[in-house]
C-alpha cells in the first residue's frame, strides 16, 4: 500500500474512519470557505466543498503522484442546510427542529489524483424520536454539538434518540466509507 494518501481534513471522525479502513495517510490542511452559492442546492454544495478541499490539499502536497481525500457533510431539514452551531442557543434550536423529525444527511467525498477528480455523494435519512427539552439542554451543555453539522454526532449523546437510519452510518459520522473505497479503486490507489 502506498504512503501517498492524504486527508484534507482535521476532523477526528474522518481520521478514525480512514483508520477503520486500514489506510495509512497523512494530514494536509485545506481550509476552504464553506458558504453556499446563491441558489445552490444542498447536494451541489456538499459535493463542491468536498472537491474544493481535496483540490486545495492536492495543491499543497509536493509532487503529484498522490491521492488527496476531501469530504463534507451537511444535515438537511426541509431543504435547509443546518450547519455547525455558532453558539449554544443555536445548537438548542437545531436539536429542537430535529426532534420528532426525519432529516437527510448528505456526505460527499472526493479524491484528487494527478489532477483528476473522483467524487460521490451519499444520502442517508435519519429519524429522531422526540427529544425531551431537558435532554437537549444537557446535550448542548456537554459542548459536543458545537463542531457538528446539525448540532449532533451519530456516535455521541444524541444517538439514544435516533429511532432509525436509512443509509450509511459512516456517512452520517462524516465520511461514506463504501463510496470512498470505490473512488480509491477508480483512481488506481490500490495496487492490485
Amino acid at each position: 500500500m502506498t504512503e501517498k494518501l492524504y486527508l484534507a481534513s482535521s476532523s477526528p471522525r474522518r481520521q478514525e474512519l480512514l483508520q477503520q479502513m486500514g489506510l495509512s495517510f497523512q494530514l494536509v490542511k485545506a481550509p476552504v470557505e464553506e458558504v453556499a452559492l446563491p441558489g445552490e442546492s444542498p447536494f451541489s454544495y456538499v459535493r463542491r466543498i468536498a472537491i474544493e478541499k481535496a483540490f486545495d490539499g492536492f495543491n499543497k502536497v509536493e509532487g503529484k503522484d498522490c491521492w488527496v481525500i476531501g469530504g463534507d457533510t451537511a444535515v438537511v431539514l426541509n431543504d435547509k442546510v443546518l450547519g455547525k452551531p455558532r453558539h449554544a442557543a443555536e445548537a438548542i434550536a437545531m436539536l429542537q427542529r430535529l426532534s420528532a423529525n426525519t432529516h437527510t444527511v448528505l456526505s460527499a467525498v472526493s479524491v484528487v489524483h494527478d489532477g483528476e477528480v473522483f467524487s460521490a455523494v451519499n444520502e442517508t435519512r435519519v429519524e429522531f424520536a422526540e427529544i425531551p427539552e431537558a435532554e437537549i439542554k444537557e446535550i448542548v451543555a456537554s459542548g459536543e454539538p458545537m463542531d457538528k453539522a446539525g448540532a449532533y454526532a451519530i456516535q455521541g449523546q444524541a444517538a439514544k434518540w435516533i429511532r432509525c437510519i436509512d443509509g450509511s452510518y459512516s456517512a452520517v459520522m462524516g465520511l461514506p466509507i463504501y463510496e470512498l473505497n470505490q473512488l480509491l479503486r477508480q483512481a488506481n490507489f490500490y495496487q492490485e
